[in-house]
């Protein structure tokens, strides 16, 4: 955020007692000269991230761009030209995806060409929805009209592909209609061939997923109307695995770049179709998420231009719960409020719609909120920030305009607009959920225009892995904040009793353990009480979430024990040689390892952790066949220094299967690597297993590595049952990396 900007609204902002958002927000507004000068120092901001932003779009001129993206269509339809190759399919499909961001905002004809392009690789790889959708793109943004019976017959057989006799109807029909050549005509007349087949094919019935969205028949809410406020208890025994609720998240904010995941579905494994306005600055897994976004992205696409989002942090959460779902959805509730107060008394604490139980957006306006509970000065940015996205809204785009011609009273929408994303700053600071899910990591040097389905070194056929391919998909990645009223209501425990599926923008709570009837559902807020000392929880709850923690664990008298016994140390000193626990950083190794300071509690020397300075020169050799010799005999003769289940041991474990993998598939390793590999990825796994158990995705990612080795033929203990592994683990993976897991697990781990 730019310091001389902020520096100069938080001048102007007089703030002495914090009362509530909207008497802070008025502040800014009531008085006209005050008034006059934050709102210019905001625009001036603005306009600067503007032509900054602008500046660097146009380092490189029209026809250059132009040229790179027909170089790189070029470039693919060579790759095309040998599409028997799966490799060259996809490598045809990356060259495309880059030409199709090269061309944004440059030139439609090139644009439409690289959609239809792609759309042929993807259709020939079997990708029939994204091909479908990529012909539906090239005829919006300008296909050459020439060229229309070739589009639509492609989009005619991803129809036939994907069973859509309605579809294909509809394509045929406009074929009908066209003057066609003989080979056009005779595919027209096998699609004809095609239809009456599939016309008679029985249509399959999908889930209702709405209906498992609303099922909330194993508990219920209570309100104490105390200090505890509302919690969630069972109404009825929950056996352990089984899905307690599932809940859509109203409103989500993509963590760093946009162009990772879908903006309105939050899929993280999908070929973009990106915003040709905001230089593709946000992107979508379909033209079905690209429509339902629409109406939000309509009032952010200039702030994705200039960047502004980069800068806002959780206010960008902030202003989508009101877009997303929120205030749009209740204007005809506000329609008799003559002034900018009544409306405001209706949103907060007892208001009429704050309290409407039929209402969605109420139970975002009810979420518990600490802007009370921190410093003024901290008050005083979020409002600076809440005031800053409301002159976005009124200069670039015409968002009050819409409010101001829905409503028949003459009220302070601005006003209004700035006091709500300030209550839902505080709001998400304590409730604001990060959806953490498996993502692949492809490169060394990571591409934002890298899509890991369209990455030739993975794939076999659609979300079909190549063998000794899983460990690539053994990283995990914070890619939303999710807003999700009904699952905040969960109070917090140092125990987890759910785990959390995160599957785009819909949670699932699975059950950890079973639970009994009338007993609280509580979550997890930070480190559990196995990975983290009550102490440092404590501290971070505090800091977080403002609280005194009172769980279970944290009021056991050896509330430390059940993460001291991950971190027993024997002594180095040969003079004293006892088992001890670090007193201070229990994870000293991830930090900076020039000086680091453990220290015996018994005899109080200083460690010398030479194991570890050895280990840490050993990972940088490891293509030597001699290096990971000596890497595997430190590696167990470990158990002389690190006790029992230890997380530093287990954390070495993992980093070094992790570098060791990257020879995996170049034919280097032999028969005593994998038997070391093995050994150490089963360590990891029984440590994970011990911590956190098998439904984590922290243990998913260490068992990447096993069904490789499994995969390859390299392990040993085949007599073990990996059934009950499969079951229990991957139920907290989101749909598609599920897909992808389970295709994988019975390609290549389940015996014929």
């Amino acid at each position: 955020m730019d310091s001389e900007w902020l520096n100069f609204l938080l001048s102007q902002l007089r703030l002495v007692n914090y009362e509530n958002e909207y008497e802070t927000m008025l502040l800014l507004f009531d008085k006209p000269l005050s008034r006059k000068l934050v709102w210019k120092s905001a625009q001036d901001l603005l306009e600067l991230l503007e032509r900054n932003e602008n500046d660097e779009f146009l380092l490189k001129d029209k026809q250059t761009r132009i040229r790179e993206a027909a170089n790189l269509r070029k470039e693919g339809n060579d790759c095309m030209a040998e599409k028997e190759k799966p490799s060259k399919m996809l490598k045809a499909c990356r060259l495309y995806t880059d030409a199709i961001f090269t061309a944004i905002g440059v030139d439609n004809v090139e644009l439409s060409l690289g959609y239809a392009n792609r759309a042929l690789a993807l259709q020939c790889f079997g990708y029939y929805q994204q091909a479908y959708d990529d012909c539906e793109c090239a005829l919006e943004v300008g296909y050459p009209k020439k060229l229309y019976p070739k589009i639509i017959c492609r989009q005619a057989y991803c129809a036939l592909q994907l069973n859509n006799a309605e579809l294909l109807q509809k394509h045929l029909n406009v074929l009908e209609n066209m003057h066609l050549n003989e080979n056009f005509r005779r595919q027209v007349q096998e699609l004809k061939a095609n239809l009456r087949k599939l016309q008679n094919q029985t249509e399959k019935t999908l889930e209702n997923v709405e209906s498992i969205l609303k099922n909330r028949d194993s508990q219920e809410i209570v309100n104490t109307f105390g200090e505890i406020g509302r919690y969630m208890r069972a109404k009825r025994f929950i056996k352990q695995n089984e899905l307690i609720f599932a809940e859509r998240a109203t409103a989500l904010a993509p963590i760093a770049s946009a162009i990772q995941l879908c903006n309105h579905c939050a899929r993280t494994s999908f070929i973009p179709i990106p915003c040709e306005h905001c230089h593709g600055r946000v992107v979508y897994c379909s033209l079905a998420c690209f429509k339902a976004h629409k109406n939000i992205h309509l009032y952010e696409c200039s702030a994705y231009q200039m960047q502004l989002f980069a800068h806002v942090g959780i206010a960008h959460l902030a202003l989508r719960t009101i877009l997303d779902n929120g205030l749009l959805t209740i204007l005809d509730l506000l329609r008799n409020k003559q002034t900018t107060e009544d409306i405001w008394t209706s949103l907060t604490d007892g208001g009429d719609v704050w309290s409407n139980p039929t209402v969605a957006y109420s139970e975002s306006l009810r979420m518990v909120s600490h802007l009370k509970k921190i410093t003024l000065e901290d008050v005083k940015v979020f409002a600076a920030v809440s005031h800053l996205l409301v002159v976005y809204l009124s200069r670039y785009t015409s968002f009050f305009d819409f409010l101001s011609s829905k409503h028949r009273f003459d009220c302070n929408w601005e006003l209004i607009i700035a006091a709500l994303i300030l209550k839902h700053i505080g709001q998400s600071m304590v409730n604001g959920h990060v959806c953490t899910v498996i993502r692949p990591k492809l490169f060394e040097n990571y591409s934002l225009t890298e899509y890991h389905l369209l990455n030739e070194d993975l794939w076999e056929k659609p979300w079909h892995l190549r063998r000794g391919y899983l460990h690539r998909f053994a990283y995990i990645d914070d890619v939303a904040t999710l807003n999700l009223p009904y699952t905040s209501i969960c109070n917090h425990s140092c125990l987890p009793l759910f785990q959390p599926k995160f599957s785009g923008r819909i949670i699932s709570a699975y059950a950890m353990r079973d639970i009994k009837e009338r007993e609280e559902i509580t979550n997890c807020y930070t480190q559990h009480c196995r990975t983290e000392r009550r102490q440092t929880r404590q501290e971070i709850l505090e800091k977080s979430y403002h609280f005194v923690c009172k769980c279970g664990e944290c009021m056991r008298p050896e509330g430390d024990d059940d993460v001291n016994q991950f971190h027993q140390y024997r002594c180095d000193n040969e003079k004293c040689r006892h088992v001890f626990v670090p007193q201070t950083m229990l994870k000293w190794w991830r930090g900076k390892t020039s000086n680091i300071n453990v220290l015996c509690d018994v005899c109080g020397s200083r460690q010398m952790l030479k194991w570890f300075y050895d280990y840490q020169k050993l990972l940088t050799s490891l293509n030597s066949r001699l290096t990971r010799l000596r890497l595997y005999k430190l590696y167990q003769n470990l158990d002389e220094y690190l006790l029992a289940f230890n997380s530093c041991k287990a954390f070495m474990a993992s980093k070094a299967v992790q570098e060791i993998f990257k020879f995996l598939n170049d034919g280097s390793l032999n028969e005593e690597d994998y038997e070391n590999l093995t050994r150490m990825i089963e360590y990891s796994l029984e440590y994970e297993m011990s911590t956190s158990g098998s439904r984590c995705i922290s243990y998913i990612c260490e068992m990447t590595y096993l069904w490789d080795i499994i995969a390859l033929g390299k392990w040993k203990d085949e007599h073990k049952d990996m059934n009950s592994v499969f079951n229990e683990s991957l139920i907290v993976l989101d749909d598609e990396m599920l897909l992808i897991f389970s295709n994988y697990y019975k390609d290549y781990l389940v015996k014929s």
